[in-house]
């Protein structure tokens, strides 16, 4: 006997997929964009461009015969886009913030998200402190570092992972565990996509935070809650 999922179309498997949204977060120059393309391409660029505004990408990670589409957002580091940052933020099932392990102001950049975060949302994602470029750690110079970030983490019950963009190290753990952590731990959180999504479905999409188009793109997608 076939299964009904066997004959479901395109269509049908579109309106029935789970999404989940990430936002990336940290201070200038830290490896956001460098972890982002090193899980969407297993690929490191040595000469990246900044990213001005913010990023769209799109993949996906199986979990218990389950495919989760990941809705990914790239979000610039540079201060004059803070104020609307929250755009990206809210609503998020995810929140990395990143910082250099060789940059201690970067750590407090990751302080000061997560005061942002809980000023602007309603329920709070699920928090990661990435402590990125761990392939330049040395034990002597950065350690203390190490402490603080994993003290911050403990403090506010967030999960804490080391990575290196350009190694690999830890990037797909990165991803696809806190999203298996979400799914067991947050299942409400996650919302059920029915109409499908009005953004750009190729795999990099540019944004300006607070132009009119994402204003106008929220207030078109519509999606209800939950499993």
């Amino acid at each position: 006997m076939s299964s009904t999922n066997s004959s479901m179309s395109s269509d049908e498997e579109e309106k029935n997929e789970i999404v989940i949204k990430i936002v990336m977060l940290g201070q200038c120059g830290t490896g956001k964009s460098s972890l982002v393309i090193r899980f969407i391409k297993n690929e490191f660029l040595e000469d990246i461009k900044t990213t001005v505004g913010a990023n769209f990408f799109l993949s996906s990670v199986n979990f218990d015969e389950k495919t989760y589409s990941i809705r990914l957002w790239d979000t610039s580091g540079q201060e004059k886009f803070n104020s609307l940052t929250p755009l990206y933020y809210r609503n998020s099932n995810i929140a990395i913030l990143v910082y250099d392990i060789k940059n201690i102001s970067s750590l407090e950049k990751v302080k000061f998200w997560i005061k942002e975060i809980k000023n602007h949302v309603r329920v709070m994602p699920l928090i990661v402190i990435v402590s990125n470029k761990m392939d330049e750690y040395n034990k002597e110079l950065d350690f203390d570092t190490l402490v603080k970030a994993q003290e911050i983490a403990n403090k506010i019950g967030a999960e804490f992972v080391q990575t290196s963009a350009k190694t690999g190290e830890g990037v797909n753990d990165l991803f696809t565990k806190i999203t298996q952590k979400l799914v067991l731990e947050r299942s409400s959180q996650i919302c059920q996509t029915i109409d499908q999504t009005i953004f750009d479905t190729s795999p990099s999409q540019q944004i300006e935070i607070g132009s009119t188009n994402e204003t106008d793109q929220n207030e078109k997608s519509t999606s209800k809650c939950c499993f």
